[in-house]
């Protein structure tokens, strides 16, 4: 697959502003004392083909993102579409049915996922079932058999349970359930996290091909910026809630902006000589979702703060030619002259910035 640029397709989901603070309850009565700003005004487009990858810190908000998405969490505020749809965050639970098609989700842990008390064809059926996609009988039994063939397992396999397999085939598993009822969008939430490494490479590869097959756009969430840079045509990165950076993959990997994106990737092992990059290590812990700080929320722990930094959060502005969108001050041109003479004339130059 060739990540140099994402297909330019009109998007097939659209998430706006997407918020879930989550009360922090009190006392006999419950008061709300305060909330975790897990996830605190989200913002982008995927579209058709395409491979959006969600990456940052645990406890960053980017499965909270995903849940929010499918609804499976119910979100504080936003606007999430597929195509033309209407609101998905604000739609009842009970109109939600025809959408649920549209998007499916792959989740971290395979075995936590799957029902241990059904054999895999009736976990795999049970989509079938629900959409009212495919008569009792041989006729489900005929689709639940193409979906593990699909995904690489035998037919066999649909009269065992979960318990029975490794974790790479029940992830296998999982994909076939999504996959069941012919999605556009699958989250995919760290789905390889939890596996070996030749494991991992086979799932990923399994991935690229349905991709390819089906045309499907995947939100590919991970904490794995090797995976990432194998697998996404573009990359968000996420901290304490937010987007902090976001643009083509490849651009993004290899000449970050942020001050977060270089210490993220600051980390990454190679053995490759030519491609380290001199180790960046962040002072103090990531702030609470609580009480998140003024300004920009990277700020106390950013080597190159300097004035607007505690009093201006930054907005996600486009720079170059408009495909990276960074929200950091170094980047604003109305801060330019603020900026400490001794990176002022690095940070002009996106490519070079500190």
């Amino acid at each position: 697959m060739s990540l140099a640029t994402p297909p330019s397709t009109p998007p097939v989901l659209r998430v706006t502003d997407l918020k879930k603070h989550f009360p922090i309850k009190k006392g006999l009565f419950s008061t709300v004392r305060g909330h975790v700003k897990a996830v605190d005004g989200v913002s982008f487009e995927l579209g058709r083909g395409e491979t959006l990858g969600l990456v940052g810190e645990s406890g960053c908000g980017k499965t909270t993102t995903g849940r929010l998405i499918l609804k499976l969490v119910e979100p504080s505020g936003g606007d999430v579409r597929l195509g033309d749809s209407p609101n998905l965050a604000a739609l009842p639970n009970r109109q939600w049915l025809p959408y649920r098609r549209k998007i499916q989700m792959i989740f971290q842990d395979p075995f936590s996922s799957l029902n241990p008390r059904m054999p895999v064809g009736s976990i795999i059926g049970e989509a079938l079932a629900i959409h009212n996609l495919a008569p009792r009988g041989e006729a489900r039994a005929r689709r639940v058999n193409e979906l593990l063939e699909q995904v690489g397992l035998n037919a066999e396999a649909a009269k065992r349970f979960p318990h029975e397999f490794s974790g790479g085939q029940r992830q296998r598993i999982g994909i076939a359930r999504a996959l069941a009822v012919q999605p556009e969008i699958i989250i995919a939430d760290e789905p390889v996290s939890a596996l070996d490494v030749s494991i991992q490479a086979q799932v990923i590869n399994l991935l690229e091909d349905l991709q390819k097959q089906m045309g499907l756009s995947y939100l590919f969430i991970s904490h794995d910026l090797g995976v990432i840079g194998h697998l996404c045509h573009r990359v968000a990165v996420m901290y304490l809630g937010k987007i902090v950076e976001i643009g083509p993959g490849p651009t993004l990997l290899q000449q970050p902006r942020h001050p977060y994106t270089k210490a993220l990737l600051s980390a990454v092992p190679t053995i490759e000589k030519e491609k380290r990059r001199k180790r960046i290590i962040l002072q103090g812990d990531v702030p609470s979702p609580v009480n998140p700080p003024s300004g920009c929320h990277f700020h106390p722990r950013c080597p190159y703060r300097f004035a607007p930094c505690d009093k201006v959060y930054p907005g996600l502005d486009p720079i170059g030619d408009g495909t990276v969108r960074v929200g950091c001050h170094l980047y604003d041109p109305k801060y330019k002259e603020q900026l400490p003479e001794s990176f002022r004339n690095s940070a002009s130059s996106p490519a070079t910035a500190p």
